[in-house]
Order: C-alpha cells, then structure tokens, then sequence
C-alpha cells in the first residue's frame, strides 16, 4: 500500500508554528489567570479573540501532520486545564 507524501510550503509550516505557539500561550495564560479562564469557559470565541489568540483550521491541520507529537502534547496540557465541553462550544456554529 502506497502512502500520499503532502508537502507543505513554508508560509503553512509558519502558520502551523504560530498555531502551536498560540496553544502554548493558551496553556501558559489558564494556568494563572482564573478570570481568563472563566471567560474562555463561558464564551470561548469571544475570550479567544478578545486575547488575539485564536487559531486557523488549517494551521492546526498542518500541525498535526508535520508535529503529531508536539499537537497531541500541547492537546493533553490544554485539557487538563479545560472543560470537556470545550471542543464542543469551540465547534458549534455561533448562532447556536
């Protein structure tokens, strides 16, 4: 069975870099800032944004085929620190 070898450009690269540094930086600011955190608990698009932190699709796709094992770290840290309704909330239309 063959397997599909994707090239990614360097400005993907870039981007999924800056996605995995914006994780980082998700993970750094829930471990101190409670109000923060309540926030992105309550309304985690508009806490996110609000913070200039949110992350394109694409990039996080990138990350997870050029990193996996960096994405499945940072993954684990961040839901440690988050409620398992998050990814729900974060991918829910926002007219629900």
């Amino acid at each position: 069975m063959s397997q599909q070898v994707v090239e990614y450009s360097a400005e993907q690269i870039s981007d999924a870099n800056k996605a995995a540094l914006t994780m980082e930086a998700l993970i750094g600011r829930l471990s101190h800032d409670e109000d923060f955190a309540t926030h992105l608990a309550n309304n985690p698009r508009e806490a996110l944004e609000a913070s200039d932190m949110m992350m394109e699709k694409e990039a996080v796709q990138v990350l997870m085929a050029i990193d996996p094992e960096r994405f499945d770290k940072l993954c684990e840290a961040l839901f440690d620190l988050v409620d398992s309704d998050f990814l729900h909330m974060m991918s829910a239309p926002s007219c629900a």
